[in-house]
This record gives structure tokens, sequence and C-alpha cells, in this order.
């Protein structure tokens, strides 16, 4: 309730539980994900999986990387990323796209998403963590957010669901308009779309 999320301390069991109850399809973030669909009927239809990885620490040996010739995989690193670990993804079947560092070391995520639009894809449904949600809202690239709210409040010694925006004022925030609410279960999903300035 209160957009704060539980520190990986309070345990996974819990977080695994809620996100269960949700929808078994929002589960992929814990541990090893495969970022696939394993609805019955559409287990051939997942889309692309592109993981963000500036410094290529994702594991040789994760599902991602070892499903690669299986599902298409996709990592957008730094253009300076280290030239031995982007041949061994590649060799796993790994698509590994090169991306313009922005300020303060991380990636260009205006110029990811033009490279993943320039390869034809117009939609992309972003999981993660404060920092890349706090990174895409404040560069004007989310349209829509999807937020799932459980009955509960974490308080101070929750993680924010949204890291530091760097707002000077109130004023300076985007503003989002609320298209759909569902009750799942006891917990509450949300649907938001950014308005746009006129």
């Amino acid at each position: 309730m209160d957009y704060r999320a539980a520190r990986p301390s309070a345990g996974p069991s819990y977080a695994r539980r809620r996100r269960r109850r949700l929808d078994r399809q929002h589960n992929r973030h814990f541990d090893d994900p495969r970022l696939t669909c394993r609805l019955p009927g559409l287990e051939d239809r997942s889309p692309i999986r592109i993981v963000a990885d500036g410094r290529l620490r994702l594991p040789m040996t994760s599902r991602l990387v070892q499903t690669a010739h299986e599902v298409p995989t996709w990592i957008l690193t730094r253009k300076d990323a280290d030239a031995v670990r982007i041949k061994a993804f590649r060799q796993c079947g790994v698509e590994v796209l090169q991306v313009d560092v922005a300020t303060g070391d991380q990636l260009d995520l205006a110029a990811a998403l033009a490279i993943l639009g320039n390869r034809g894809l117009t939609n992309v449904l972003v999981e993660g963590g404060a920092r890349i949600g706090a990174s895409l809202i404040a560069q004007g690239l989310v349209e829509r957010l999807v937020w799932f709210h459980a009955p509960k409040i974490i308080g101070g010694e929750g993680v924010p669901a949204i890291a530091h925006l760097g707002l000077e004022t109130p004023e300076g925030a985007k503003r989002w308009r609320r298209v759909a609410t569902y009750p799942i279960g006891e917990d509450l999903l949300q649907i938001f779309d950014a308005v746009v300035a006129t």
C-alpha cells in the first residue's frame, strides 16, 4: 500500500508466495528466471528476452543463457564491455547489443530503446528494480505502468518501488491517469497511462 518493497533480507518466501497468488507468470525475477511464457498452449510464443546488463554480469550458467538457442535472448551492454564475455555469450546463442553510456555510467536507455525499435520491437515490458524504473520514468520513456499492491505497509524498512527522480518540486512530477483497477485475491492491480504534457 505504501509503494515499498520488502528488502531481500525479509526473505524470498513471502515475495514468492505473494507473486504466485497474483499470477505465476509474474514470478520471473526471483533466483534464476527463464522469462518465458508458460501458459498452456502458448509455450512456443515467448517474447524476445532482453536483459540490460552493462557489465555483463549475467552468469553463463543462468537459464537465460542456457536456453538462448531455444528462446531469443538479447543482452544490452556497454560499447566498452569485455570482448571475451561478449564472444562467450554469442557462442551460447545470445545476441549482444552494445549501447552508449549515459551520464552516471549507466546504459543510455533512450538509445537502447531506439536500437530495439530499429529491430522491429514496438512494445517492451520492463520488469526491474527501483533504479531502472526511475531512469525510464525520468527520461519520459514509460507509456504505461502496471502496478501491483499488497494490503501491507512495509514502512521505512522497505525499499522504494521507484528510486530518486531528482525532482525539485512536486510540480515537476510526471502525471499519470489510472485506466484500470483489478482485484486479484487480496491484492490490487492498477494500470496507469502517462499523461502527455500539452
